[in-house]
């Protein structure tokens, strides 16, 4: 067994699923599960990561099985199909550090999805995705830079907050798209805004939107992009820097489905 698997549940899911035609797995996990010993099984239908609700978790449960209300939560994090296609070891009783644990960072920025993205691993289920009982269609992606707005390699002058100077969170560009309900169900869809920093990762989440729909209509998602968002750490400079050149701008409902497509030129 590994920390995210578990042979025990696992033998579970089986021999339920074995018996029932129609298995739903709800996991109450406090982090990475993965599923793939069992998600194709043919009687089982349905996966839902529940995590820890609290008191009322049953009941939340039990209101989204019967659809009394439409799930709208999305993952935080990547679920692999294996283990091994995560870039963090799993420590074992025989390491040097398994008691005393000890992290040098060295992956960097490349945690989760951004790993996943730059070694082109297909996950299970992607950082950002979620199902609900209807669809949805995305339509008309604007994204714009703020007239005006400063977009020098080094962020203006400004006193200094917590987090930063404080022109790091000044608005420098903006993004809308449109969201439409094309199933019949009313539900909650979270919309997602990727950005692509020269020399970074292939993609970084910078927003998101949320929003309720009824079948057939439709909603505006915004988004604003600070500073901050777009600027990368230079370590020589000790600062936060606004690299020159093109920003590929993806909005969507996952990392891994974006289905609109901008940029955003720099310099």
């Amino acid at each position: 067994m590994s920390f995210q698997t578990d042979d025990y549940s696992d033998d579970i899911v089986h021999n339920v699923a074995s018996a029932c035609s129609n298995t739903i797995v709800v996991i109450h996990n406090a982090g990475i599960r993965l599923v793939d010993t069992w998600i194709d099984h043919p009687n089982i239908t349905a996966v839902m990561f529940a995590h820890l609700p609290g008191q009322d978790a049953g009941r939340a449960v039990v209101s989204l099985l019967f659809g009394d209300e439409s799930p709208s939560g999305k993952m935080t994090y990547t679920v692999a199909r294996n283990e091994s296609d995560y870039n963090v070891p799993v420590a074992r009783p025989s390491d040097e550090f398994f008691y005393f644990p000890q992290d040098n960072f060295t992956e960097g920025v490349y945690i989760d999805y951004r790993d996943f993205d730059r070694r082109n691993i297909t996950p299970r289920y992607e950082f950002g995705f979620g199902l609900t009982y209807t669809t949805f269609e995305y339509s008309d992606l604007s994204v714009s830079l703020v007239q005006n707005a400063s977009t020098s390699y080094n962020a203006p002058e400004s006193p200094v907050i917590e987090g930063g100077v404080e022109s790091l969170w000044d608005v420098i560009a903006t993004a809308s798209a449109v969201i439409t309900n094309t199933g019949d169900v009313t539900a909650k869809e979270v919309a997602q805004l990727y950005v692509h920093i020269p020399g970074g990762p292939v993609r970084q989440l910078r927003g998101f939107d949320k929003v309720e729909i009824a079948p057939g209509e439709s909603e505006t998602v915004r988004f604003t992009l600070l500073r901050r968002d777009m600027s990368e750490w230079d370590v020589t400079e000790q600062a936060w820097v606004l690299q020159q050149g093109t920003y590929p701008v993806w909005v969507g409902a996952s990392s891994r489905n974006l289905p609109l497509s901008g940029e955003l030129i720099v310099g």
